[in-house]
């Protein structure tokens, strides 16, 4: 068996990119075979840059891969999230393992569709595409926090937020097609990373803005609370306030607050992770770039496909369909005001 794996990547628009440029970093271990796109401007600009083969449909990969003129060991599917129950339950027929990009699906029922496709298709291997499970920061302030450096954990604090105009007229808008706005978008990311590091949560409260008429929410502010206990420094009932948004500053941090102090990460300060004493008093702690996440996320996806690795730290489909919950009862909740 080789060592480098094959990717099809479905879907070149631009989160396909991200994973692209981690393909072109991965010195060999990884190598795009194929793109699909039904515009053949967008999937020929990368399958040419890199020398893969486009496709217009993901038959008609299949039909290839079948057929024996590419290889692919599993794909990377980066369609909008409405289109995934068609593209991934194809792939999962064809006995190809799938990287989902996040969120699963655009709503909770075709998230809850997409998990139970991929029960039935259990010896395909699946994952869902939560990529800050894979940054350095995140790891290590995780494994801190449950060794007891700031105490008892009474909080998590994850701002992912900025100024994106553009979307006002693109389909991440649209009610219709996207199932929700800001929170679906940078939010079901906060909400992955919530369970990643805490643990399973309820939505307690949610309320959002809408500076677009008659398009989904541009800004969520959303409390959590933690179902259960993580180890005796993280206990059942901790808080989670996570605030997403399209129009506003740019902020992209992820903090724990504790009974002995906090650790906070700046996506946008890299390299460091800040401590601060209740007296507030900061220590910087050197750590490796965020840049590395997509990278490590497909190696991982790799390395369960391949090696059949089990711990992986990858978010499963089940895990894909758990914020797909946690996202719709957050709309419900601001939707009553």
């Amino acid at each position: 068996m080789s060592t480098t794996f094959n990717v099809a990547i479905i879907g070149a628009g631009g989160i396909a990119n991200a994973h692209v440029g981690a393909i072109a970093g991965s010195k060999g271990r990884l190598a795009l075979a194929g793109v699909v796109d039904p515009v053949a401007e967008n999937r020929e600009r990368l399958a040419s840059a890199h020398s893969a083969q486009g496709f217009a449909s993901t038959a008609e990969l299949i039909k290839a891969v079948k057929a024996g003129s590419v290889s692919v060991d599993g794909a990377v599917v980066c369609t909008p999230p409405f289109a995934r129950i068609e593209v991934i339950g194809s792939l999962l027929k064809a006995g190809i393992p799938v990287l989902s990009e996040k969120p699963l699906a655009h709503n909770s029922a075709d998230s809850k569709k997409l998990a139970t496709l991929a029960r039935k298709h259990g010896k395909v291997f699946t994952a869902v595409g939560y990529c800050h499970r894979f940054t350095p920061a995140v790891l290590a302030m995780k494994q801190m926090a449950l060794e007891g450096k700031i105490g008892r954990v009474v909080r998590f604090e994850n701002f992912f937020a900025c100024d994106l105009p553009g979307h006002q007229t693109k389909w991440f808008s649209d009610p219709k097609k996207a199932g929700g706005g800001a929170y679906i978008d940078m939010g079901s990311h906060s909400v992955d990373l919530f369970h990643f590091m805490v643990g399973p949560a309820k939505t307690v409260a949610a309320l959002f803005d809408h500076k677009w008429p008659k398009r989904t929410e541009t800004a969520a502010t959303v409390l959590l609370k933690s179902a259960k206990a993580n180890g005796k420094n993280m206990p059942a009932g901790l808080a989670g306030v996570i605030f997403s948004g399209w129009a506003e500053t740019s902020r992209f941090t992820v903090s724990l607050v504790g009974t002995e102090g906090m650790l906070s990460y700046d996506y946008e300060k890299d390299g460091e992770i800040i401590f601060k004493d209740l007296l507030g008093k900061p220590t910087s702690m050197p750590i490796e770039s965020c840049g590395v996440r997509f990278a490590r996320q497909l190696e991982a996806f790799a390395d369960a496909v391949q090696k059949k690795a089990k711990k992986t730290g990858l978010a499963t489909f089940a895990d894909g369909a758990a914020a797909a919950d946690m996202v719709t009862k957050a709309a419900k909740l601001a939707a009553k005001g």
